[in-house]
């Protein structure tokens, strides 16, 4: 890294979320980039860099320099990346950098698709990409896919440690509850443990109550250097970020329950100097609900196997000991993990509105594939 400069979050903004018929991928991309551009109080010429994730539904060769066309942007940082659920975490990292490194002074982070209307009902789109997770030879043959290969973690965990199915499901109530009392998102009815355990198995101990949301939906963020950021309307800091990436194929994994989320927190911890006990509010992954169990163990919330006594007695909600996805996640609010990227900087701006905690320290991680890429960010007030 070239320099130690402070760098913030400066802007968020998102796209309409659930179904939006009438907006295509790029489409999605332009509002949340725009909403974020101005939510920071900038202007499109003050953008010089952008990261944006890719499209299932419609994709392009070069997606962030048709988004960078699409919305007139003259850039000196362009990168797209395709890291799964862990890309806008893994792009602010790398837009932090790029700031840090004078190439930029402004940064969009762009993470979006039209997966809810864009895939037409019987198309196999989604149930294509689920196949090209697995090891063409060592284990799509065998036919998992992503929900089947998570139901194995959760399987895992429950055979090693005891966890229960209850313990499981309470994250996918935990993240409902904040979603009903933020009255945002895709579902904010309110549910619990039994609704979670009779809504249908997905893939054993997997419910579909406790598999993420498919949306319509996009979300944005501006990385901004110490000088523009003194020229913001609300900027919060980025104090620490760090990856960590394993193998894509479970097969190759020595142990399926430890996951490179231990590397990436380790680094961004050390960078902010900050401990796990620091954190206030975590935004974690949500894809199924083994997921946040894993992270709350690997980013040294809790012992290995502690995970789901941790959500059961110390409690994940805002009133719990460590509140975990606040906007209602994945689960609840919608399918893109950029949105605990933007939720982390709420909190910290105290703009998190019926679901607002008292956080000085917020932390966001992000995984793609089967827990194959994470990236932690941690943000603090400026």
């Amino acid at each position: 890294m070239g320099s130690t400069q402070r760098v913030a979050v400066t802007g968020i903004g998102e796209s309409p979320i659930g179904k939006t018929p009438d907006m295509d991928s790029i489409n999605l991309y332009a509002s949340a980039c725009l909403e974020a551009v101005d939510d920071a109080g900038l202007e499109k010429a003050d953008i010089d860099g952008l990261v944006t994730g890719y499209s299932l539904v419609d994709p392009k060769l070069m997606h962030s320099t048709v988004v960078a066309d699409y919305l007139g942007l003259n850039l000196t940082y362009n990168e797209s990346l395709r890291l799964g659920g862990a890309t806008p975490f893994v792009g602010v990292c790398h837009a932090a950098n790029a700031v840090r490194q004078g190439q930029c002074e402004n940064v969009v982070v762009a993470f979006g698709d039209n997966r809810q209307t864009g895939f037409a009902k019987g198309d196999d789109g989604v149930s294509s990409l689920a196949t090209e997770v697995g090891h063409p030879e060592f284990e799509n043959p065998f036919g998992p896919l992503v929900p089947s290969m998570y139901a194995l973690l959760a399987q895992k965990h429950m055979a090693t440690y005891g966890t229960t199915a209850e313990e499981l499901a309470t994250v996918a109530v935990a993240c409902r509850e904040h979603a009903s009392m933020r009255g945002a998102g895709q579902h904010t009815e309110p549910i619990d443990v039994d609704d979670v355990l009779s809504s249908g198995l997905i893939s054993s101990p997997l419910h579909k109550l406790e598999c993420a949301l498919i949306s319509d939906c996009a979300g944005a963020v501006v990385v901004s250097s110490a000088d523009a950021a003194a020229e913001t309307r609300a900027p919060v800091e980025l104090t620490g970020y760090g990856e960590g990436h394993g193998s894509e194929y479970i097969h190759r994994r020595d142990d399926l329950l430890e996951t490179p989320a231990a590397a990436s927190g380790t680094t961004a911890f050390e960078m902010a100097d900050r401990t796990p006990d620091d954190v206030d509010v975590a935004q974690l992954y949500d894809c199924f609900t083994i997921t946040p169990l894993l992270l709350l163990e690997d980013l040294g919330f809790c012992e290995n196997g502690e995970s789901g006594s941790f959500v059961r007695e110390r409690g994940i909600t805002t009133d719990g000991e460590l509140p975990v996805n606040t906007h209602g996640g994945e689960l609840s609010y919608a399918g893109a993990g950029v949105f605990h990227i933007l939720e982390a900087a709420r909190q910290i701006r105290g703009d998190a509105a019926e679901t607002q905690v008292d956080a000085d320290l917020a932390l966001a991680h992000g995984v793609g594939g089967v827990l194959s890429t994470n990236a932690t960010l941690l943000m603090e007030a400026w």
